[in-house]
């Protein structure tokens, strides 16, 4: 006759706690590669949409008043 075995322990793993590792460092590393991928784009400027009216606005903001008593 087989020996039956014996039930888990309450709270004992039934599941490795490295099951599947490799699934979650591939999907960590694509995160990542993603990631520097969108950085290097948006630093190179792909990421800029051309505004000119925003940067006109812009930049009448940060000028400094005209002083009508100057000639």
């Amino acid at each position: 006759m087989d020996q039956v075995p014996s039930p888990p322990l309450p709270g004992s793993f039934t599941v490795s706690p490295l099951f599947q590792w490799e699934t979650v460092a591939l999907v960590v590393g694509l995160a990542v590669v993603v990631a520097l991928v969108a950085a290097v784009l948006l630093v190179a400027g792909l990421g800029r949409a051309r505004r000119p009216e925003w940067e006109d606005w812009l930049a009448s903001r940060s000028a400094a008043p005209e002083d009508p008593d100057r000639t």
